[in-house]
């Protein structure tokens, strides 16, 4: 799969930021040293915790795909220059089957990354103009993904930025943060069996019993009357 660089990021970026906000313009840089939740005077912050990608292991080649992927943003509009930027870093895994230990970077297909950008623009609608956007991209799985995610292998997790609920295996919407998959609001609640019976049922039941040990009384009476009429004679 070729990977996609700098250029193609920012330049599909440009595409999307400019059909919702043409009056102004906006750049992307990568920022690997970018930290969590440490912002500067009017920078704003969006994470998405479940974009796609796949990763390969530069030591023993192993290949292996994910849709934990963690992707930090951090944005700033200058209204008077009518600028805005854009921080952006993306947060590596590391391969499980060999003890080389190195934190890969992941690889995105295209259709993947206009997902994460879409979801980028809205949180800058939402974060940088106060505007609501109601519908976030939903995760697309392209091709096959394996196995839950490995959090000890996951360079957001030890940080403590990608935190999952526990209830679900990778979809959810943290606090003031941007998704990139299945909001667990939007998810239909489990219906438990209850434990407590109707009363008409427990009505029910407790007529057929009456009825059962009536019968059951009136045919040991006859029983036992005809036993003793043939004992007397």
């Amino acid at each position: 799969m070729k990977k996609l660089n700098m250029d193609s990021w920012r330049e599909m970026f440009y595409e999307k930021i400019k059909e919702v906000k043409p009056q102004d313009y906006w750049d992307l840089k990568m920022h690997q040293n970018l930290d969590y939740n440490d912002l500067g005077p009017g920078w704003k912050q969006s994470l998405q915790e479940h974009a796609f990608a796949s990763f390969q292991c530069s030591w023993c080649q192993h290949f292996w795909s994910s849709v934990q992927v963690v992707i930090l943003f951090h944005m700033y509009l200058d209204q008077h220059r009518r600028k805005g930027w854009v921080k952006m870093r993306v947060f590596r895994q590391e391969c499980y089957q060999c003890s080389e230990g190195k934190l890969e970077e992941p690889n995105f297909k295209e259709e993947s990354v206009q997902r994460v950008l879409e979801n980028l623009v809205i949180s800058i609608s939402e974060k940088c103009y106060g505007e609501y956007v109601a519908q976030l991209s939903e995760v697309t799985v392209i091709g096959r993904h394996y196995g839950p995610h490995r959090s000890d292998h996951c360079e957001a997790c030890r940080l403590g930025i990608h935190q999952r609920p526990k209830h679900t295996m990778y979809y959810g919407r943290p606090k003031d943060t941007v998704y990139h998959g299945t909001s667990k609001d939007t998810m239909p609640p489990i219906q438990l069996p209850s434990h407590n019976l109707p009363q008409d049922t427990i009505s029910c039941d407790f007529k057929f019993c009456c009825v059962f040990c009536i019968c059951i009384f009136i045919f040991i009476f006859i029983y036992m009357n005809s036993w003793i009429l043939k004992l007397f004679k």
